[in-house]
C-alpha cells in the first residue's frame, strides 16, 4: 500500500510537469490539451499526460483494493523518557528467538525475589579504550532492577504481552535508519531476493574477469583503464542490484551494498589480474616490441590510476551539476527547484569500498611491488581529502545508520586483507625467479614447476617435491609468511567463532543484550527540541521530493518530533494519509496506517 501511494505521488509530480503552470492535474480537458498525439507517447521515457493520468487511475483502483485487506503489526517502536528505563526493559524482557517463535513460558530464573542484578560499564566506550580492553577487563557497576510483583502466576504475566504472548524485544535502530516500506517483508521473501541478487553479482564478477582476460591478451595497455572505469561504474551496478533487496534498516542496506562493492572491486582490481596473468609474466617479460608486460606493471598502473580517476569523477559530479545548472533554472516551481539543488546522494558503503579496495590491492602485491604501500597510502590520503570536500560542500546529508557498517569493514574485510597479504606474499616469494628452470645434478638445467599456487600446494619449502629452486634466504621468508598466514587464519576463525557464531547460536535460546557504555542520565524531554532528536514516525525518503513523505496521522504529535519542517507548505502537503483520504473519502474509518502515540511529560 505504501509503495502504491508513493508511486502515485511520483506520477502526480510527473504529470504536473507536463501541464501548464497552475493547471489542476485532475482537469481532463487540460490533460488532453497537453497531450500531443505521437507514435512514441506510450514509450516509458516519452509518455504524455494522458498516459500518466491513466496510470494514476489504475493506481487508485489498486489502492482501493489494498485498503480492504487486513494488515498485521510487524514492529512496535518505543521511546523511553530515560535511558535507564530503556535498559531495564531490555534487561527484563529480552529473550531468545526460540522463546518468541514457540511462545513458550518466559524465563524468570534470572530473577531472585523479584530482583534482577545486572552489571554495566561504568565508563563510556571510546576509541582510546580499545587498547585498554585488550590488557584488562572493563570497569563495571552493579545495577539492581526491582519489579512490583514477585510471586506466583502474576509475576510471570508481567513478561507476557496481554498475558499470553512472548515478544521479541531488542534495541531499536535510529529513527532515520528505519526503512518503513520494507518492515513487513517476510524472511523467506528476503532470502529469495537476496539469493537472486548474489547470483546476478557473481555473473557480473565473472563477466568482468573474462573481459579482463581477453583485454590482457589483445591490448594489455588498456587493462588498467578498463579496471578504473569499471570501479567507477561498480557502485551504480551494485546499487541497481541492491535495490531489489528488501532491508528493514538503512544500515543493513548499506552493509549489503558494501559487501557487494568490496567483493566486486577487490576481485576486479587485484584477484582478476593475478588469475589472467601467466606465471612466468609475474615479474617481467619482453614481447616483440621490447615493451615490458608483467603483473607487476599492471598492478602499478591500476594503483596509479586509482589516485586520480575516482576522486576527479566524484569532484566533477556530472549529474549534480546538470541538475543544479540546467534543470534548476528551468524548474517551474520553487519546490521543484529546491529538489534539483539538493546535493548528490551520499553512499557510505561506496566511501568505505574506496579505501578497502586500495588497501587490499596494496597489501596483496606489496611483496613484488613494495611501492604499492606508498602509492596506496597516497591514494587513501587523496580519497580522504576529496571525500571531505565533497561531504562538506557537495553531498546531501546522510541518515544515521549506526556502527554496523564500520564493524563489518574493520572486523571482516581489513582482517581478511591482512590474511590475503600474508598468504599472497608467501606464494609470490615461493615463485622466484619465475622462470620454471632448476639446476640438475649435472650442472645443467631442467624444467621445474615453481607455481605452487597453480599446483594447489601450500607455500612451504618442504613442498618443493625434490626440485629445490629456492635459496636459503628465500626458504626462510617463505616459511615465515606461510606459517604466519596459518596462525592468522586460525586466530580469525577463533575470533569469528567467539564474536559471531557463538552469540548467534546463543541468541536463539537466551538473551544476548549488553548495553553499550554508561547511562548518560539525560531525559528525552530535555533534548526533544533539538533538531537532531527525532521520534519513530513513519517517513519515506524518495528522490525527487524535497522533504520525506509521512505515512501516519500526526495531528496529536508535536512537530519537533519529525526532525524537519516545511516553512511554506507545512506537513499536510507531504502526508500520504491525505492522499489515501482523497481516494477513499472519509467513509473509511478502519485504521490502516501506523499509529503513533505521544504522552508528553
Amino acid at each position: 500500500l505504501l509503495r502504491s501511494l508513493v508511486k502515485r505521488r511520483k506520477l502526480i509530480h510527473q504529470l504536473q510537469r507536463l501541464l501548464p503552470i497552475g493547471a489542476d492535474w485532475n482537469d481532463e480537458a487540460a490533460i488532453k490539451k497537453a497531450s500531443p498525439e505521437n507514435f512514441y507517447s506510450k514509450i516509458p521515457l516519452f509518455e504524455n499526460a494522458q498516459v500518466k493520468f491513466k496510470k494514476i487511475e489504475q493506481l487508485n483502483k489498486k489502492i482501493k483494493l489494498l485498503a480492504t485487506k487486513k494488515y498485521k503489526v510487524t514492529d512496535v517502536f518505543v521511546i523511553f523518557e530515560t535511558e535507564r528505563g530503556q535498559r531495564n526493559c531490555l534487561h527484563c524482557l529480552s529473550t531468545g528467538r526460540m522463546n518468541a517463535w514457540r511462545n513458550s513460558k518466559p524465563d524468570v530464573t534470572k530473577f531472585v525475589h523479584g530482583h534482577l542484578i545486572v552489571h554495566e560499564n561504568s565508563k563510556n566506550s571510546s576509541i582510546d579504550d580499545l587498547a585498554v580492553k585488550m590488557m584488562k577487563s572493563e570497569e563495571t557497576e552493579e545495577i539492581t532492577i526491582k519489579l512490583a510483583h514477585s510471586s506466583g502466576h502474576a509475576f510471570e504475566s508481567l513478561f507476557l504481552f496481554r498475558g499470553e504472548k512472548v515478544l521479541r524485544i531488542k534495541e531499536a535502530p535510529e529513527p532515520y535508519d528505519v526503512r518503513w516500506k520494507d518492515l513487513e517483508v517476510k524472511f523467506n521473501v528476503r532470502f529469495i531476493k537476496c539469493t537472486m541478487t548474489v547470483i546476478v553479482l557473481v555473473w557480473f564478477i565473472s563477466w568482468s574477469g573474462f573481459f579482463i582476460h581477453a583485454l590482457k591478451k589483445s591490448n594489455p595497455g588498456w587493462t588498467a583503464v578498463f579496471i578504473s572505469v569499471t570501479n567507477v561504474l561498480v557502485p551504480k551496478i551494485c546499487e541497481f542490484i541492491n535495490s531489489f533487496e528488501p532491508h528493514a534498516t538503512e544500515g543493513k542496506r548499506q552493509a549489503s551494498l558494501y559487501v557487494k562493492m568490496a567483493l566486486f572491486r577487490c576481485f576486479n582490481s587485484a584477484i582478476a589480474l593475478s588469475l589472467v596473468t601467466n606465471f612466468t609474466e609475474t615479474i617481467s617479460v619482453r614481447n616483440g616490441n621490447d615493451d615490458e608486460d608483467s603483473l607487476l606493471l599492471s598492478v602499478y598502473s591500476v594503483i596509479f590510476a586509482e589516485l586520480f580517476t575516482i576522486p576527479i569523477i566524484k569532484l566533477c559530479d556530472f549529474m549534480g551539476n546538470f541538475r543544479k545548472h540546467f534543470k534548476a533554472p528551468r524548474a517551474r516551481t520553487q519546490e521543484e527547484m529546491n529538489a534539483c539543488m539538493r546535493g548528490a546522494k551520499f553512499e557510505l558503503a561506496e566511501r568505505y569500498t574506496d579505501s578497502t579496495k586500495v588497501i587490499f590491492v596494496a597489501l596483496m602485491y606489496s611483496s613484488i611491488l613494495p611501492q604499492s604501500l606508498f602509492l596506496g597510502a597516497l591514494a587513501c590520503y587523496i580519497h580522504f581529502f576529496f571525500g571531505k570536500f565533497c561531504l562538506l560542500r557537495m553531498w546531501r546529508k546522510a541518515p544515521d545508520i549506526g556502527r554496523n557498517l564500520a564493524e563489518i569493514s574493520r572486523n571482516s574485510f581489513f582482517k581478511m586483507s591482512l590474511l590475503v597479504h600474508l598468504l599472497a606474499s608467501a606464494y609470490f616469494w615461493s615463485g622466484f625467479p619465475y622462470d620454471m628452470v632448476c639446476g640438475d645434478d649435472y650442472y645443467g638445467y631442467e624444467f621445474c614447476n615453481q607455481n605452487m599456487l597453480g599446483s594447489r600446494i601450500f607455500p612451504l619449502p618442504r613442498f618443493q617435491r625434490g626440485q629445490n629452486w629456492m635459496s636459503s634466504s628465500q626458504e626462510t621468508i617463505v616459511t615465515l609468511y606461510g606459517w604466519s598466514s596459518l596462525w592468522l587464519g586460525s586466530l580469525l576463525l577463533l575470533f569469528l567463532t567467539k564474536n559471531s557464531i557463538v552469540p548467534a547460536i546463543k541468541g536463539i535460546f537466551a538473551s544476548t543484550y549488553t548495553p553499550d557504555g554508561r547511562d548518560q542520565r539525560i531525559r528525552f524531554h530535555e533534548v526533544i527540541h533539538n533538531q537532531e532528536v527525532q521520534a519513530y514516525i513513519p517517513q519515506i525518503i524518495e528522490n525527487g521530493f524535497e522533504y520525506p513523505l509521512i505515512a501516519c496521522d500526526i495531528d496529536e504529535i508535536e512537530e519537533c518530533l519529525l526532525g524537519w519542517h516545511d516553512n511554506i507548505h507545512g506537513f499536510s502537503r507531504h502526508n500520504l494519509t491525505n492522499d489515501f483520504k482523497e481516494i477513499l473519502g472519509n467513509s473509511f474509518e478502519t485504521p490502516i496506517f501506523s499509529i503513533v502515540k505521544y504522552w508528553p511529560q
